[in-house]
């Protein structure tokens, strides 16, 4: 999967999204428990009987799409040729996972939602972002939209969202937005100060708001130093946001697994 203009020598995107099991083994349930500062046998117990704190099955969710994402960091990068094993990528939590076996200049990028997780590897930096909601999600969301809206920074962007045919759509765009030029940003060196610090008016245009319609699109005056540019892919399931500071990357799937709707390139803009 390529962006226009793809013939010329491109940076290189490499992606891959994983689904995480339903469950683990009572096993894993310990060891990942343990990592929690959880007891073995209260671990295993509530993952018997499927009645942990909804803490704890966010802490077991998160430290298994964590492994997932590195794992899958590994393989992309043995496609290259690299040696990356899994134990070597830096801890969940310490920013973006890094690896002393990945050469400069690829770096590396992971997200996960819900059941799915999304890492990438490109030749330069590049902030990407996932959200895949469960039913219930959405329904939680769709019923608070107006405050979810109400939270972020900019007034372009919350007309932006109430505007569009699905405005629960274009905030999972907006939302995901945000996070991903969040993370660009730490891969930089020069993380903002939280995720809605960041500003993505001049990507949140009118003519982007039914992104699936495909609208034309149109920048904004918004003046500033460095440019901006992002990539979308959305469907009934799952809304996936990258960010950049190069005009065109070629995007490539080389692993298998689930694959993602087709991209929209959101306009230029200028941070």
């Amino acid at each position: 999967m390529s962006s226009p203009c793809a013939e010329a020598r491109l940076p290189r995107l490499l992606l891959a999204i994983a689904e995480l099991p339903a469950s683990g083994t009572p096993d894993q349930g310990a060891a990942r428990g343990r990592q929690q500062g959880i007891g073995s046998q209260q671990a295993r117990q509530g993952h018997d009987n499927g009645r942990q704190p909804r803490r704890v099955q966010a802490g077991i969710r998160g430290e298994a799409a964590s492994h997932l994402g590195r794992e899958r960091l590994s393989r992309l990068a043995a496609g290259l040729g690299f040696d990356c094993p899994v134990a070597g990528w830096s801890p969940r939590g310490a920013g973006p996972p890094r690896h002393p076996g990945l050469p400069s200049p690829w770096t590396a990028c992971l997200s996960h939602s819900g059941s799915l997780v999304v890492v990438g590897l490109a030749e330069v930096p590049v902030g990407l972002d996932i959200e895949c909601p469960d039913r219930r999600q959405r329904q939680r969301h769709r019923s608070r939209l107006d405050g979810l809206i109400a939270t972020l920074p900019e007034a372009s962007v919350r007309r932006a969202i109430q505007r569009a045919p699905d405005a629960l759509a274009a905030f999972y765009r907006g939302w995901t937005l945000y996070e991903a030029h969040y993370k660009l940003g730490c891969l930089e060196g020069q993380p903002p100060d939280h995720v809605l610090a960041t500003r993505i008016g001049s990507l949140m245009t009118p003519g982007l708001t039914d992104m699936i319609s495909h609208s034309n699109s149109h920048t904004n005056s918004q003046q500033s130093s460095d440019p901006l540019y992002a990539w979308q892919a959305q469907d009934d399931r799952l809304t996936l946001s990258l960010c950049a500071r190069e005009p065109e990357l070629t995007i490539e799937m080389p692993l298998a697994g689930p694959r993602l709707p087709d991209w929209t390139m959101l306009p230029h803009a200028l941070d």
